[in-house]
């Protein structure tokens, strides 16, 4: 027998393929209310409830006059998955890492073979900003994911573009954490010098040259990660003995 949740979710996904298979647009008019109870067969309330879930989502606007219309591309829902996804590892921001670095090798090759001379120019004003910020703890990551998010765009695939930037905000803990970890070690400068050389090879439209400026990065930078994980993991606790076992070894010496 199906129950309420169940009809619901039936009606969400259907609207969900309704979109997908007419291949609507942000802002495309979806049926009313009305049309949508009549085309599932369910009542007025369920379509209602699937329709505040969906907008929930960011797949539909719900405009004045109850106008459902399709809602623009949104990356919260990945955002919140990758969040909680990450959270749930051992070693989070390792996974992290580890998710992260063949999807921003690709959107460099990507970047060099199809951006275009403002992308580039926006990419090379981004590295400029962070050069001028190296000394600067807060500035510099936040320069940093946006470097890194300026590439995703030149990939010109919307899908990569999507991937990267759903773990910017998650990211962010990580370019803090090995920031601080650089200024405690003596780094600093090291990144910024690997950052030049990327935007070199997508200046130079060298797709190859371009992934392996930027496998040369990450992997140096989960390097860094790892060595920040291990000093916050807690060490073994040594329990020692108790005072009653220790005078019973000294009676016995």
């Amino acid at each position: 027998m199906l129950t309420r949740d169940t009809l619901t979710r039936q009606a969400f996904d259907a609207i969900v393929e309704h979109i997908l298979d007419r291949q609507l647009k942000p802002g495309d008019v979806l049926p009313s209310t009305s049309e949508l109870t009549e085309q599932f067969g369910i009542s007025r309330p369920l379509v209602r409830e699937a329709l505040s879930a969906l907008q929930a989502c960011g797949f539909v606007e719900i405009r004045s006059g109850r106008i459902p219309v399709v809602g623009k591309l949104d990356g919260r829902l990945i955002e919140m998955f990758m969040a909680r996804a990450a959270r749930m590892q051992d070693r989070p921001m390792s996974a992290l890492m580890e998710v992260r670095i063949p999807l921003e090798i690709q959107a460099a090759k990507l970047a060099a073979e199809r951006s275009s001379d403002e992308e580039i120019r926006r990419i090379g004003d981004t590295n400029a900003r962070m050069a001028s910020a190296l000394g600067d703890s807060k500035l510099y990551p936040e320069l940093d994911t946006e470097f890194h998010s300026d590439i995703a765009l030149a990939s010109a695939n919307h899908i990569l573009n999507w991937m990267v930037v759903s773990v910017r905000a998650e990211l962010m803990t990580v370019m803090v954490a090995v920031r601080e970890y650089r200024e405690a070690n003596g780094l600093v400068g090291q990144e910024q010098e690997q950052h030049d050389s990327i935007l070199e090879t997508i200046r130079d439209h060298d797709p190859e040259a371009a992934g392996s400026a930027m496998k040369t990065h990450l992997h140096s930078s989960l390097v860094l990660v790892r060595e920040v994980e291990d000093l916050a993991r807690p060490r073994d606790v040594i329990v020692p003995p108790r005072l009653g076992s220790l005078e019973g070894l000294h009676e016995a010496g």
